[in-house]
């Protein structure tokens, strides 16, 4: 589906209900006014994704704003946040950068309204491929199926376009997501399980009951997006409703041992993917280390606290401390 069809599917229905929906936060709603005022039509829209967005983030004040930031070129979007003073990194710098595994993760900070915006920078063009059967990993694509708004678009068009990938990246859930799928299914067992699967394949300082907290959280606003989808599937003949359980669904082929083998190799990769991309985000994103030590503080059983010589050099020093963590924290953190 596309075009005017698509925008009247009740899969792009709902998904746009959600993400039209306005903020209640009257913080974040300063801090985009001042965003859009400085970029200008530089900037394409901003999507709010996350814990923060589905409100499953712990405690109140903890944790950056996650929002991805889609752009119509690189260059111009980083000058205008400089003119502004948003930033001191080097426009041409961070834009090459940019370009490399996108998208950037980007630190800006917004006094005094107190919000912190951990920016996910990408081209409007790159937005597109990356929640679609295009993708090159499963950045994007795993986290805007998940509960998202559309805090700014530069105009209707930019509306349409932004709403457009998010619809794709509820339907593409279906193609990476059923292997692991279980035998029959309702739209709450479907995005449960798409949700553990999709965070199984990522290196994250959450312990592993992360999925099901965040599914809780999430659950009341998926449900009518995921309904709409799965009776997509079953017009599409993908599924079956079960006969004696109304909106209980079977598929209709089980996944081949070859789906199963490409898409081992497709997270597989993207997994290496994003590692790798962390070498660009130390570069971009401002007080990256604190930052993730935070995070980790969050869920670990303990502070973790690191010594100078762990600061002053960080991907020489932390991988001891990096791999005792991975591998303690489903033993000591929360669930």
């Amino acid at each position: 589906m596309s075009g005017a069809e698509d925008d009247a599917s009740p899969l792009a229905l709902a998904v746009a209900e959600r993400a039209l929906s306005a903020s209640d936060d009257p913080a974040l709603v300063s801090a985009v006014r001042r965003f859009v005022s400085a970029t200008g039509d530089a900037l394409v829209g901003l999507v709010f994704f996350g814990s923060r967005r589905t409100r499953a983030a712990r405690g109140s004040g903890f944790g950056a704003h996650d929002v991805v930031v889609v752009v119509e070129a690189y260059r111009p979007f980083y000058e205008a946040l400089r003119r502004a003073g948003l930033t001191g990194k080097r426009p041409a710098f961070v834009s090459a950068a940019s370009r490399w595994l996108p998208p950037t993760q980007y630190s800006l900070r917004f006094e005094p309204e107190g919000v912190h915006v951990k920016a996910a920078v990408i081209r409007q063009d790159t937005f597109r491929r990356e929640t679609s059967a295009r993708r090159r990993d499963h950045f994007c694509i795993g986290r805007l199926f998940q509960p998202t708004r559309i805090l700014h678009a530069r105009d209707e068009e930019a509306r349409r376009d932004l709403l457009s990938a998010l619809v794709a990246a509820h339907r593409e859930t279906w193609a990476w997501a059923r292997p692991w799928l279980p035998a029959r299914f309702d739209a709450a067992t479907y995005g449960h399980s798409a949700l553990r699967t999709s965070m199984r394949w990522e290196v994250r300082p959450e312990p592993a009951g992360r999925a099901d907290a965040l599914w809780e959280a999430q659950r009341t606003e998926q449900l009518p997006a995921l309904e709409a989808l799965l009776r997509e599937l079953a017009v599409r003949g993908e599924l079956t409703e079960e006969a004696d359980a109304p909106g209980w669904m079977r598929p209709t082929r089980p996944a081949s041992a070859a789906e199963r083998l490409r898409l081992g190799i497709y997270f597989r990769r993207s997994l290496v993917r994003a590692t790798t991309r962390w070498l660009k985000h130390t570069v971009t994103f401002e007080g990256w280390l604190d930052y993730i030590l935070a995070k980790a503080n969050r869920h670990a059983g303990e502070p973790i606290v690191l010594t100078a010589r762990e600061r002053r050099w960080p991907w020489i020093f932390l991988w001891g401390r990096l791999y005792r963590y991975l591998r303690t924290k489903n033993r000591r953190g929360p669930s």
